[in-house]
């Protein structure tokens, strides 16, 4: 029994190693032909265990969370560095809780613009935060878009697939996470998506949730479900955390064979082609990894 189960174990980090479909190369920048190349590329920004990145693909942009106020001008700082310090075309947030809403809520009162601002939630559901945001869109003139679950989105030239957990019991059970398409390359944004909620995907989604790259759910406070993970089979995991404080995760993803990055240890920068993935990080020693 002991050997067949060792079998079933090998087994199942072999599938999770193989199914990646685009080749992943981990600290490196690509080719300089890249250059003349449309890519798709995710940043994390200075925001230690809280969620901040800008998707850029196709000429459209999109802030995706933002982390705590105290954390802003770190964000507006790497925005504007990339060009984007008046503002992006998309602000989408996951969940209205502090970390990963506040910043978007300071950047607007701040002047910076979107064309829209995206969630899942409802314009009126009952959060501070929310209410906060709502105010801020509504003084700026930045229309809110209510994301619907399930629902299919062009962007760039990438296609976005939105889901959540409907019955999910708080803002984080109920994160909308994205799956993200672009030539064969994949990616998975999870917010902070519960065990429950994983349970959830697991059950109604299953190989639908399989990506190159997987943002670990919820700071990887908890490890994640192992339906889930292996569904998702992921080539690389970033985890929005400090490193010492996710200790369990991290022995999760190394049992699993899985590379991984903290952002807490400097930005990280997640670029594809459409074939292949390249991913380095910056490395800040100021950070409190």
């Amino acid at each position: 029994m002991r050997r067949i189960l060792m079998l079933c174990a090998a087994l199942t980090l072999a599938l999770i190693a193989a199914a990646s479909s685009a080749e992943i190369f981990i600290d490196r920048q690509p080719p300089d032909d890249w250059a003349e190349k449309d890519v798709l590329r995710l940043t994390t920004f200075p925001a230690v265990s809280n969620d901040a990145a800008l998707l850029e693909v196709g000429g459209k942009s999109m802030l995706i969370d933002g982390g705590v106020r105290q954390w802003t001008e770190n964000v507006r700082a790497s925005l504007t560095a990339m060009g984007y310090g008046d503002g992006v075309d998309v602000i989408f947030n996951t969940h209205p809780h502090n970390d990963h809403i506040s910043c978007q809520i300071a950047l607007v009162e701040q002047g910076f613009r979107a064309e829209a601002f995206w969630s899942s939630f409802p314009e009126d559901f009952n959060d501070p935060y929310q209410k906060e945001m709502t105010a801020a869109l509504t003084a700026a003139g930045i229309p809110y878009r209510r994301i619907g679950n399930g629902e299919e989105i062009d962007f760039g030239g990438a296609h976005l697939i939105f889901w959540y957990f409907p019955e999910g019991k708080d803002p984080n059970a109920q994160s909308c996470i994205t799956h993200i398409t672009f030539g064969s390359a994949t990616m998975l944004l999870t917010g902070d998506a519960s065990t429950g909620a994983q349970d959830y995907f697991h059950k109604e989604l299953g190989e639908r949730l399989r990506a190159d790259i997987l943002k670990f759910p919820h700071h990887a406070i908890t490890v994640a479900r192992t339906k889930f993970l292996n569904d998702v089979a992921p080539g690389f995991v970033y985890i929005t955390s400090l490193r010492t404080g996710t200790v369990k995760a991290n022995d999760q993803l190394s049992r699993h064979r899985i590379p991984y990055k903290h952002t807490s240890m400097g930005p990280l920068t997640i670029v594809t082609d459409g074939t292949d993935w390249y991913i380095w990080q910056v490395y800040a020693p100021y950070y409190p990894h």
